[in-house]
């Protein structure tokens, strides 16, 4: 779901508070980025679609959430091609991944306090 050693490693060079602090904002971002996401999806905008996942892919790469961020790189190659299997085959489970990768997340910086 998340890898914990990368966030060891980040949290080595940056310190807890300020990683905590990119969790923080991270958290408010995707969740932003994903509810315009799936309105994005209801629309079928797939621009806005590739803008969207390429975001939430990046920025949960760097909060180590590799799961969520594969996930949306279906997505965004999907809208790039404009192929709405592959989209409507993560888009279902996209909202309960992302927030179980909040909640491990969540979990991994309760450890470190």
């Amino acid at each position: 779901m998340i890898d914990k050693a990368y966030l060891d490693s980040l949290t080595e060079l940056l310190g807890k508070s300020t990683v905590d602090q990119i969790r923080l904002e991270y958290v408010q971002d995707s969740t932003n980025k994903l509810n315009q996401l799936m309105s994005a999806w209801g629309n079928r905008d797939f621009e806005e679609l590739q803008q969207l996942s390429h975001s939430l892919k990046s920025a949960s790469l760097n909060m180590a959430a590799k799961q969520f961020a594969q996930q949306c790189e279906i997505i965004e190659k999907s809208a790039k091609k404009e192929d709405e299997t592959p989209i409507q085959t993560v888009i279902e489970s996209l909202s309960d991944l992302h927030r179980e990768t909040l909640m491990a997340l969540s979990g991994y910086f309760s450890m470190l306090k």
